[in-house]
């Protein structure tokens, strides 16, 4: 965590010069917000929330082999209990109200939502921007313009090779590569910024992916952000993909480049893994979880106000501090005493006060979170 006040202005510097400073150029009504979210941590010592990551569509086009979502979505489906757009709403002023700046847009595949502009439309230019993270099959020019008329602020597309028939083969969906190519096209043409997604794997750094994503990238005039692999959705149990040791030699001399990101590249105090405390996910139910690879639900807005969720993750003490690298992917310790548990349970997100280890360390919060 940081140890003082010339910590924060050493990473404040590091965010105005590698991110903040493109926001402000950009959106210049954000400065006041900025300023007191810094106001708020360094001088009132207060936690502030940078990112929400809201699910807002439960249907996907595309059948990914390492969707983490998946099993949520078959649920939300399932069970019909989406939220109403008036919850959406009331659900974005409670993260903008902590603090965050960015509100990503997700799925399943957010196009698929007809809403998509009326929610985007709901994050006023003063308070913060959004983002959407899509697999690009449906980004046409028409939907480019759409976006950029509505407000959108990135478009991140789902991008995981750069070979054509690897990216179309995990997809199920040939030609896939060839429609993020034309979907890249579209956003530059309409001055909308890209970020590809791209789950790096073990065998993704041996076999060389890493570098040509980095490469390709750079010809595309576009970021590209790595995914650590983590064990949830169809990857439960599957530790072969995580990274090693050396696997991250490579990873961090990527990160060095300033078109190369990952989640942890750019918090508010101190680069790392910060689910609960900097950032947090919404399912499209209106289930809380820390990030959309740790499936521990801590709340649902239907019953209770951002304000009460987001107390109650603050004080879990596994996420206070930051770790270096994706606590859901990298950290083993995390893995076998909360994450083991998860794939075990009939609910996609676990409920947090029915975990053993929780029920332990928290046994009068446990009995207390309202469903």
């Amino acid at each position: 965590m940081q140890t003082g006040p010339s910590d924060a202005a050493r990473q404040l510097v590091g965010l105005l010069r590698d991110h903040l400073g493109d926001l402000v150029r950009r959106k210049p009504r954000l400065l006041p917000k900025l300023a007191l979210n810094y106001a708020r941590m360094n001088l009132l010592g207060e936690d502030v929330l940078r990112t929400a990551s809201i699910s807002i569509e439960s249907g996907c086009n595309a059948t990914c082999g390492h969707c983490s979502a998946d099993f949520m979505m078959s649920q939300t489906q399932q069970n019909k209990d989406r939220l109403t757009l008036d919850q959406y709403r009331d659900a974005i002023d409670g993260f903008l109200r902590a603090g965050a700046v960015s509100i990503n847009l997700t799925g399943g595949e957010p196009l698929l939502n007809p809403d998509i502009y009326e929610i985007i439309r709901m994050v006023p230019s003063h308070r913060g921007v959004v983002n959407i993270q899509t697999n690009g099959l449906n980004l046409t020019d028409r939907v480019a313009r759409k976006l950029k008329d509505a407000g959108c602020y990135i478009v991140m597309i789902s991008l995981h090779s750069h070979r054509p028939e690897d990216h179309d083969a995990l997809l199920e969906i040939p030609g896939a590569y060839d429609k993020v190519m034309r979907a890249i096209a579209n956003c530059h043409t309409y001055g909308l910024p890209v970020i590809l997604n791209c789950t790096i794997t073990h065998q993704k750094v041996q076999d060389g992916t890493l570098w040509k994503m980095v490469h390709l990238a750079q010809d595309k005039k576009v970021t590209v952000n790595f995914v650590q692999p983590c064990t949830s959705g169809k990857w439960e149990h599957q530790l072969d993909v995580r990274l090693t040791d050396e696997d991250y030699v490579e990873f961090d001399k990527a990160m060095a480049l300033p078109w190369v990101v990952w989640e942890g590249k750019s918090n508010y105090k101190i680069n790392g893994c910060r689910p609960g405390i900097e950032r947090m996910y919404m399912s499209t139910s209106g289930d809380i979880i820390p990030c959309a690879f740790i499936h521990l639900n801590f709340g649902n807005v239907k019953n209770e106000p951002i304000a009460g969720i987001w107390g109650r993750l603050r004080g879990f003490e596994r996420f206070r501090n930051a770790p270096k690298r994706c606590m859901a992917s990298d950290d083993q310790s995390f893995y076998e005493d909360y994450v083991q548990q998860i794939a075990d349970h009939d609910e996609a997100l676990l409920p947090i006060e029915l975990h053993p280890a929780y029920q332990e360390e928290h046994p009068n919060e446990a009995a207390s979170i309202p469903r």
